[in-house]
């Protein structure tokens, strides 16, 4: 699959972002920056590859944890990713594309009754749409738990669950505030400040991916997308 070259996904020169202060911090960072891939990429890589005729090379999860143990352990790679000019999920989806090549070539060489299995057609855009899809439920997912836990930090337990009753549940303030101690005028500023907070957290991830400076317009299109 031929890599993605796209002009607006060029970073800042001077960008600074997450990922090269933790990498900066030696073997704790490199290792936190990978988990953080991981937390946020692994479910989106495996709805592409079940979406693919590659599914026959293995389980999704174990197929997905080989990439990221091939591809984590180089110490270039997220130097090369950001000589690439691309966004990070766009430079793990070129990624695995050529790490599911390797894996039919390997199993091509070891089982040569495989050869009736052809390479899938690389512009086929249905496992590149369910992997963008995947990869905004991970993104919310993740930052909804980031988030849940910075406010138990903070002492504010009450607010994350009004925050995730009204804005994630779709409940009224009024049907569920008495149970909190509070009137539904005051959980809707409760519920402001644990939504500023889970803001800026997924601000803070669409950054890592490599986005650039208007966040909030890739938020926008990032969930039209979805």
């Amino acid at each position: 699959m031929p890599t993605e070259q796209r002009q607006a996904d060029v970073f800042p020169a001077t960008m600074n972002s997450w990922i090269d202060g933790r990498l900066l911090d030696g073997v704790r960072g490199r290792q936190e920056v990978n988990r953080h891939v991981m937390d946020v990429y692994a479910w989106p890589l495996k709805v592409y590859f079940m979406g693919t005729r590659d599914r026959w090379l293995g389980e999704p999860d174990d197929v997905v944890q080989g990439f990221f143990a091939s591809r984590l352990s180089k110490s270039e790679f997220f130097h090369n990713w950001r000589a690439s000019g691309l966004r990070l999920r766009h430079w793990l989806i070129n990624g695995f594309c050529f790490y599911l090549k390797e894996l039919r070539r390997a199993k091509k060489r070891a089982l040569p009754n495989t050869s009736s299995y052809s390479d899938p057609e690389d512009d086929d855009p249905g496992p590149r749409d369910a992997f963008d899809r995947a990869y905004i439920v991970s993104l919310v997912r993740e930052a909804l738990k980031r988030t849940q836990a910075l406010c138990e930090q903070e002492g504010l337990v009450s607010h994350f669950e009004v925050f995730a009753r009204h804005f994630y549940h779709g409940q009224a303030y009024g049907d569920f505030a008495k149970e909190l101690g509070v009137d539904a005028a005051r959980a809707a500023v409760m519920a402001r400040t644990a939504r500023t907070k889970f803001q800026s957290t997924l601000r803070g991830m669409i950054n890592r991916d490599g986005t650039g400076a208007d966040v909030d317009e890739e938020i926008r299109t990032l969930l039209e997308g979805a």
